[in-house]
C-alpha cells in the first residue's frame, strides 16, 4: 500500500480520498479549508496545516483542485508541495481540469525535484467518484501509467492511457467541451420544446431514447423536465465556462477549431449574466426562460 499525499478535499477529492483510504493506503490531506477536511480525519485521514507537509516522504502526491491558481499555489506555491522533503521517484500526479500550459510548466517543475509525473484527470461526478468508478484519462510514460494503475484501483474503474505527459489534460478538455455542448444544446432543446407548446416530460422522453439520447442529454432533460436539480449542486454553469475556456485554448493550440466551444460559452455566460453562475448547470433552462421573459417554472 501507498503513502498518499492529496492536495484538495472538495467535492471530487473528498470520495476518491475515502476510496484510497478504503482501499488500505495511509493517506496525508491538505485543503485550503482545513474543517471541511475533518470527516476525512475520522475515517484514518491525517490533515496536514500545508501542501509542503502533506507531501513529504509521500509515495504518490496528487490533486484534486479548482483551476490553474489552486493548482500552482498548492504545487509551487511557497508552502506547496514540491517545496518539500521529497521521496526521489515519488509520483506527482495532477487529477485536476486545469490548463494544458499549467501541465505542461507543472510536469517540468515535478521532473526537476526527481518526481514521475503524470497528468491524470478523471471522467465521473461525485456520485461516480464515491462508488469509485471514475475513468483516469493518463498522460505520461506507459512505464509510469503501468506503475500507477494498482493505486487507481481504489477510485477508477479504468485507466486509459492516452499518451505522453500533457495528453491526459488535453483530452479531458476536448472530453469536457464535447460535454459542454450537449448540456446547452439540451437546454435550448428543451426550452424550445416549452416555447412551441411540447410537454417537457414528452420532450425529454424523446430525446433520450433518441439518436440524441446521450448521457448528458438523459440526465439533464430528466432535471428540466421535472424542475428539480442536483443538491448540492454538482457542476456549475461557471465552472463549465472555466473548462470550455481551457479547452477552447488547448484547440486552438493545435490548430484545430472550436466554433461550438465559444457558442457553448457564450450560452453559459448568460447564466453568470444572470446572477446563476453558481447553480446547476442543468438550470441553464431557468436562463434562457428569463432571458426571452419567462419565469424560472416556465410559465
Amino acid at each position: 500500500m501507498s503513502k498518499i499525499a492529496f492536495l484538495g478535499a472538495g467535492m471530487m477529492g473528498q470520495p476518491m480520498i475515502r476510496n484510497f483510504l478504503r482501499g488500505g493506503h495511509a493517506v496525508t490531506v491538505y485543503n485550503r479549508t482545513l474543517e471541511k477536511a475533518r470527516p476525512l480525519q475520522e475515517l484514518g485521514a491525517v490533515l496536514a496545516a500545508t501542501p509542503k507537509e502533506a507531501a513529504s516522504g509521500a509515495d504518490v502526491i496528487m490533486s484534486s483542485l479548482t483551476n490553474d491558481d489552486a493548482s500552482r499555489a498548492s504545487w509551487s506555491g511557497p508552502d506547496g508541495a514540491l517545496q518539500a522533503d521529497l521521496k526521489a521517484g515519488a509520483f506527482a500526479v495532477e487529477s485536476s481540469t486545469v490548463s494544458l500550459q499549467w501541465v505542461s510548466k507543472l510536469s517540468e517543475l515535478a521532473m526537476a525535484r526527481g518526481l514521475r509525473f503524470l497528468d491524470c484527470p478523471v471522467a465521473g461526478r461525485p456520485d461516480v467518484a464515491e462508488a469509485g468508478q471514475l475513468k483516469v484519462f493518463a498522460g505520461g510514460s506507459a512505464e509510469d501509467v503501468d506503475a500507477i494503475r494498482p493505486v487507481f484501483e481504489s477510485i477508477s474503474k479504468a485507466v486509459m492511457h492516452v499518451g505522453g505527459v500533457g495528453s491526459g489534460i488535453s483530452f479531458k478538455l476536448i472530453y469536457n467541451v464535447m460535454g459542454a455542448i450537449q448540456v446547452a444544446a439540451c437546454a435550448e432543446g428543451m426550452h424550445a420544446c416549452e416555447a412551441a407548446g411540447i410537454d417537457l416530460a414528452v420532450a425529454a422522453e424523446g430525446f433520450s431514447t433518441g439518436a440524441t439520447g446521450s448521457p448528458h442529454v438523459v440526465r439533464h432533460s430528466a432535471y428540466m423536465a421535472e424542475n428539480k436539480h442536483e443538491d448540492p449542486v454538482q457542476f456549475s454553469g461557471r465552472m463549465r465556462i472555466k473548462d470550455v475556456t481551457y479547452g477552447i485554448s488547448l484547440i486552438e493550440s493545435v490548430g484545430a477549431q472550436s466554433v461550438l466551444g465559444h457558442a457553448t460559452n457564450k450560452v453559459f455566460g448568460q447564466m453568470v449574466d444572470n446572477g446563476m453562475g453558481d447553480l446547476n448547470d442543468s438550470e441553464l433552462i431557468d436562463t434562457l426562460r428569463l432571458v426571452h421573459g419567462k419565469g424560472r417554472d416556465g410559465s
